[in-house]
Order: structure tokens, then sequence, then C-alpha cells
């Protein structure tokens, strides 16, 4: 198989699962889900912390056992495999199967399918993090340094265009929220398996570490290792992880703003899910160069743009609930809101990835970025359990202490090195 060949069928895998994570997304479909399916409002807060603390909190414990291995096609085969199956209990279930056995009125109803999405949610996620360690390795061991950033981006940029056409054509066909998520679904489930048929001959080695992994977790575990974990934040580098955790909120609010937004007047049929997906596939074509660009210029700075951005949307949206004019504004208005959150959020994407990467040399950095993850994907958890209860005081309160959190985080973003 030659040199092309190989890139392309990654460029196509790529491609598709990068799909597959724009249309079956915490922030936009999943929340409309719950929406559709009742569930109770406390959910919302969980999608965004389940998928993305999912993905980043056992990629420690994983390495330490992908590390003795050799191989990455089977694992990332069964991790795509499973990334399938979790998508249909997902969706299929709740939406077509379910409801023929249970009372759809029942508030019983609403917990239980809601909470099979939950826990869906959290067997993808689980996946995906050990799709996430193995192709970086198919990756690197069939794409020439130098090259592999290229690849991304097209990637990238085909799957922006695609998910934006799909948006705007289920748009103007003028299908239902709930039959645009089935396609999407269906699509998501389709993508997964062509991937693994094009890839599923693409062997890749790497030299393996027998026996490391064998007491991994034990180690991970020990006392010198939290000893050592703890010591890896001080100075500069806590104020960072501080500072990233703030600007988490920039994902956090979109699940809220989403169903905030559809709940109010849908007048010329804007409010949908097909609109919000237009609006977020927009965002990643029209900014994601641009955060680029800056961020090697200048990282902190597109991370407190980005984040600002964010702010401002979320204190226009307290003054809209405060002053109730959400009546007096047009649908498209709330749309260009979640447009703006979706550039906001990766600028601060985009600027903390380059911090992190500027920040040491090495393998030093390698440790800091691996742990900070992990630090990470704990806070996100706890943030998603702390947005969860605090969606009983209303809108008003939930998106003024989202505001708060974004305004300390650019706070304390003022004191960080450039």
């Amino acid at each position: 198989m030659n040199k092309q060949s190989v890139k392309f069928r990654i460029i196509v895998a790529l491609v598709l699962s990068k799909l597959t994570d724009i249309l079956l997304s915490a922030k936009t479909t999943l929340p409309t889900l719950l929406n559709i399916l009742g569930a109770p409002s406390w959910m919302l807060g969980l999608l965004v912390p389940l998928r993305e603390s999912g993905s980043l909190l056992p990629q420690a414990l994983m390495s330490g056992w992908l590390i003795t291995k050799n191989s990455r096609r089977l694992p990332w085969v069964i991790s795509m495999l499973t990334q399938a199956f979790f998508i249909g209990i997902m969706i299929f279930v709740p939406l077509l199967v379910l409801p023929l056995f249970m009372d759809q009125a029942s508030r019983r109803y609403a917990i239980s399918i809601g909470l099979l999405v939950l826990v869906a949610l959290t067997g993808l996620s689980l996946a995906r993090a050990m799709t996430s360690l193995t192709m970086k390795d198919i990756q690197a061991g069939h794409l020439d340094k130098g090259k592999r950033g290229n690849v991304v981006g097209i990637a990238s940029t085909a799957a922006g265009v695609l998910s934006l056409l799909f948006g705007a054509f289920t748009l103007l066909s003028g299908k239902m929220d709930e039959q645009v998520i089935l396609i999407i679904a269906v699509l998501c489930v389709v993508a997964m398996l062509v991937s693994v048929l094009t890839l599923k001959n693409l062997e890749t080695k790497v030299e393996s570490k027998r026996g490391v992994g064998d007491n991994a977790a034990k180690e991970y575990l020990s006392a010198a290792k939290i000893k050592a974990y703890i010591a890896t934040f001080s100075g500069q580098l806590g104020l960072f992880i501080l500072v990233r955790s703030c600007f988490v909120h920039t994902a956090l609010i979109a699940p809220f703003y989403i169903i905030w937004a559809s709940s109010l007047s849908s007048q010329n049929g804007l409010i949908t899910l097909s609109s919000f997906i237009i609006a977020q596939a927009s965002a990643s074509i029209l900014s994601s160069y641009t955060w680029g660009t800056l961020s090697d210029h200048n990282a902190k700075l597109t991370m407190q743009l980005g984040a600002l951005m964010v702010l401002l949307v979320c204190l226009a949206t307290v003054f809209i609930i405060q002053f109730e004019l959400a009546q007096s504004i047009h649908s498209i208005w709330f749309i260009v809101g979640y447009f703006l959150i979706s550039v906001g959020h990766n600028g601060a994407r985009s600027g903390r990835k380059i911090y992190a990467l500027d920040v040491k040399e090495g393998a030093d950095r390698t440790d800091f970025i691996g742990k900070a993850n992990t630090s990470i994907g704990a806070v996100i958890l706890f943030l998603g359990a702390f947005y969860a209860t605090l969606t009983f005081s209303g809108n008003l309160i939930l998106f003024l202490v989202i505001a708060l959190g974004l305004s300390i985080g650019l706070l304390l973003s003022v004191f960080m090195k450039n």
C-alpha cells in the first residue's frame, strides 16, 4: 500500500470521525434529544462533562495498558465498533424501542430514558478515549513529520463543510428535530463502520514495553505519584490549570443556551437543531484558521479573546432573561448568539492548546499535558454535577454563575506569562 493511498485512507477515517463528533455533539444534538424525551433539566449539566471527562480521565490508565501491546489496529477497530454500539443504544433505543413498552407520559419514563442516554454517552466517551490514543499512533506510524498537521487540517475542514451541508439540507427540508436526530444516528453508525472498513487492513506496529503496564493502576495511584502529580501544578503551571478550569465554561454553557433558546419563540422556524448545527459548523470553518494563526503569535491573548466573546453572549443572555426581552427579539439573533459562543469556544480551545505546547519542552511537556488533561477531566465532572444541581435555581442564576466563572478566568489569566 503506497503512502498516498495510506494518507487518503487516514484522511477519510479522520473526516468521518470528526463529522460524527460535530453531528452527535453533547452541546447541540444530545441536549435536543433529552429535551424531546422529556428528561429532567438537571441532566443537561452532565452531557458535556461526561463526554469530555470520559475521553480524558481514563487515558492515563489506558495508555499504561496500551504500551504493553505492539499492535494498534485491533484496539482501534474494537473502540470504533464500541462507539457505533453505544450510538445505537443512545438514540435508537430511546426514540424507537422503549416507547413501545413504556408510558411516555410518566415521570419514571423520562428519568429512565434520560439515564439510559447518559450511561450510553459514558460508554461512548470511554471508547472514544481508546480511539484517540490508538489513532495518534496510527497517524504517527504512517504519516511523515511535517505532514500530520496538514492531514488533520484537511479532515477538520472537510468535516465542517459536510456538517454545514447536512444542517442546511435538513433545515431547508423542514424535518423535525426528532427526524434529524434519527438521521444523525444512522449517519454516525455508518460513518464508524466505513472508517473500520477503510483502515481494517492498515496494520500499525509500535515498540511495546512488556511488564510496564502490569501494575499501571497501582503505580499510578501510589503516594509518590500523587505527590509528584501535585508538585507539577505549582507557579505558572498551576495558574494555567486554574485558568483552563474556568474557561471550560465556554463549552459548559452550550447545552443550557440551546435548550433556553429552543424554549423561546420559534418564529420563522429558525430555532431548530439544524440551525444550531449550521451555526456550530460555520463557526468552525470561519474561525479555526484565524484563531490558529493568532495562537501562534499570542496564545494567552487568544484564550482571553475567546473567553471574553462567550462571556459577552452570556451577559447578554442574562440581560434578556432579567428584563424579559425574549419575545421582542427575532429568532435569528439566538442562532447568532450560539454562533458567537462556538467561535469563542474555538478561540479559548485553540489558545490553551498552543499555550500548553509552549509552556514545557520534550518529555516534561508530555508529562504535564497528560496530568493537566486528567485534572481538567476531574474538574469538568465536578462542574457538571454542580450545574446539574444549579438548574433547579433557574436560568438567570445559572447563566450568572457561568458568567462569574468566565470572569474569574479572565482575571486570573492577566497574571499568566505570555
